[in-house]
C-alpha cells in the first residue's frame, strides 16, 4: 500500500471525420473503445470515464496508478484502437497524497478512489503566487483551514468528495484539484461562497475547467 498515487485526467474529442462514418462504423470503433476500458479497469487502481460538457471535448478520462506506465499504456492503447478519428485535446498529471493543512490524511488511497463514480466530474489546473509560499507555514495553515470549513459546512457540500492533487515539477502548474458531484446546481453554489475566502487572494490560475457527467458511449453512434 503506497501513500500516494499517480493521476491522469485526459479529455479527447472526436474529429471532424469520425462523424462522417456511417453509424454501424462509429459502433464499431466505440465496441473497441469499451474493450480497451474494461482491460484497463483491471489494470489500474481507479478508471473513470465521463462525458465532456466542453464544447472542446467529447470524452473524459481519468485513471490512477501507483505506478506511470499503465497510465501511458491506457493512452496509446485508446488512440490505437480509434485510428485518427479520436484526438487527445487536454492532459493532466498530477500525484495524489495526503494534505499537509490536514491532520490524519488518507490511509488507504486505493481504497478511496475504488468508489463508484458520482453523476458529475470536474477537474481543472491551480497554481499560486510565489508570495503564497513566503508566508510562514502557520499562517498558510490557517488560512486553508478557513477555506476548508467554509466548504464543509456549506448546505449544499452534501456528497461532494474533493482530491487536491500536486504537480510541482511536473506539469506547468502546481496542483490539479479533482471533484465527484451529486448535482452540479448545488456545486456552483459551493464555489460562489468559496470565493470570499482569503486562499483566493494568492490564487494565479483555475483554468481551464473539465466538466463532465456519467453517460453511455453509444451516444456518439447516434
Amino acid at each position: 500500500m503506497s501513500n500516494y498515487v499517480y493521476m491522469t485526467v485526459r479529455m479527447f474529442k472526436f474529429s471532424e471525420e469520425w462523424w462522417k462514418l456511417q453509424k454501424e462504423e462509429r459502433k464499431k470503433f466505440l465496441n473497441r473503445i469499451s474493450e480497451v476500458e474494461k482491460e484497463f479497469e483491471g489494470k489500474l487502481v481507479s478508471l473513470k470515464r465521463f462525458l465532456s460538457l466542453r464544447h472542446d471535448g467529447d470524452l473524459i478520462y481519468w485513471a490512477s496508478d501507483f505506478n506511470t506506465t499503465p497510465l501511458n499504456e491506457f493512452r496509446y492503447s485508446i488512440q490505437s484502437v480509434t485510428d485518427s478519428y479520436l484526438v487527445e485535446k487536454l492532459s493532466l498529471f498530477s500525484v495524489f497524497k495526503s494534505s499537509p493543512y490536514m491532520e490524519g490524511g488518507n490511509k488507504d488511497l486505493s481504497a478511496f478512489l475504488k468508489v463508484p463514480p458520482l453523476k458529475y466530474f470536474v477537474a481543472y489546473p491551480m497554481k499560486k503566487s510565489p508570495e503564497w509560499y513566503l508566508l510562514p507555514f502557520e499562517d498558510r495553515r490557517d488560512i486553508m483551514a478557513e477555506h476548508i470549513k467554509m466548504a464543509k459546512t456549506h448546505p449544499d457540500n452534501e456528497g461532494i468528495r474533493s482530491y487536491t492533487t500536486y504537480s510541482f515539477g511536473i506539469g506547468d502548474y502546481e496542483f490539479v484539484v479533482i471533484y465527484e458531484i451529486p448535482d452540479l446546481y448545488k456545486w456552483t453554489n459551493v464555489v460562489e461562497k468559496l470565493r470570499e475566502a482569503k486562499a483566493r487572494k494568492w490564487i494565479t490560475l483555475e483554468e481551464p475547467i473539465l466538466v463532465g457527467e456519467q453517460g453511455a458511449l453509444d451516444i456518439f453512434a447516434k
